[in-house]
């Protein structure tokens, strides 16, 4: 599984202290993953496709070791964890990223119409997984990671998976997001995920919002305005308050808004109602 560096491959953006946004146009996944440099560690939250060599990356732009922090473990976050020796995670993640992804799983993330630029030659789609890899530490609601000179606070944010995490320094306001928000289409359906715990997560981010400068997701345009998080926050309030689907198939709804849809399980409030009774 080898893979020589391809930093064509990465689109690489600098921000205001000390922070490296690290995306992945070329993939219809449109993941981020960032760098924070510290004074003593540098936190990369996520890794990415695992496409093409994001250590090396990392180590272009920081002299200090690097801490990776899973905000889920959802294929396209957890692609090149198996390069670095140190990985925090939420505990209800912990599952999914000491199994990796197997190949058969992988291919139909790596056929060509998934990509809207040439991959790295030395990608082969037909061995391509990810390895699953060990959790050093589990984090959790309130937790710190410290870097020395900056922490980082634990915002558990489920709802697209379970063990969903969100990172905020209160000293900058910056909000490094996960999967929790991001302009386009948000997932309350994934195994894990609900539209309760999305609520909940919600409502944790808004509350942070008159303290927040910026919102860095995971996916698509960025950075955001910290208010983007309550017209999220007010679209899930109105699904939950019964408004009518815009499209319905194959056992899920969709809810679509200005700059994002919501997709939730057709059953879901059925199953939930079940969940708080059982």
């Amino acid at each position: 599984m080898a893979q020589q560096p391809d930093f064509d491959w990465f689109e690489v953006r600098s921000f205001a202290h000390d922070i490296y946004g690290i995306g992945e146009p070329g993939h219809f996944e449109d993941v981020k993953s960032f760098l924070v440099v510290g004074d003593e560690l540098a936190m990369l939250v996520d890794t990415g496709m695992g496409i093409a060599d994001i250590r090396a990356v990392a180590e272009s732009l920081t002299d200090r070791p690097i801490l990776v922090v899973n905000s889920h473990g959802h294929l396209d976050h957890i692609g090149d964890n198996w390069r670095f020796d140190r990985i925090w995670a939420h505990p209800l993640e912990v599952e999914a990223i000491s199994t990796g992804v197997g190949n058969e799983r992988m291919r139909r993330f790596l056929t060509s119409e998934a990509f809207n630029r040439t991959p790295p030659a030395n990608l082969d789609p037909e061995s391509f997984h990810i390895p699953g890899t060990t959790v050093e530490q589990t984090i959790d609601q309130g937790d710190e990671v410290d870097l020395g000179g900056r922490r980082f606070r634990v915002i558990h944010t489920p709802g697209h998976t379970s063990g969903g995490i969100s990172l905020f320094e209160s000293e900058t306001g910056i909000l490094i997001a996960g999967d929790a928000i991001y302009e386009g289409p948000l997932f309350a359906h994934h195994p894990g995920g609900s539209v309760s715990d999305y609520q909940l997560a919600l409502q944790r981010l808004a509350a942070l919002v008159p303290d927040l400068s910026v919102v860095y997701p995971s996916h698509n345009r960025y950075p955001l305005e910290p208010a983007f998080i309550l017209a999220v926050q007010e679209a899930l309030e109105r699904i939950v308050a019964g408004m009518s689907p815009d499209e319905s198939e194959n056992g899920l709804h969709r809810f679509n808004f200005d700059r994002f849809s919501f997709t939730v399980r057709s059953t879901w409030r059925s199953e939930e109602e079940r969940s708080e009774t059982s």
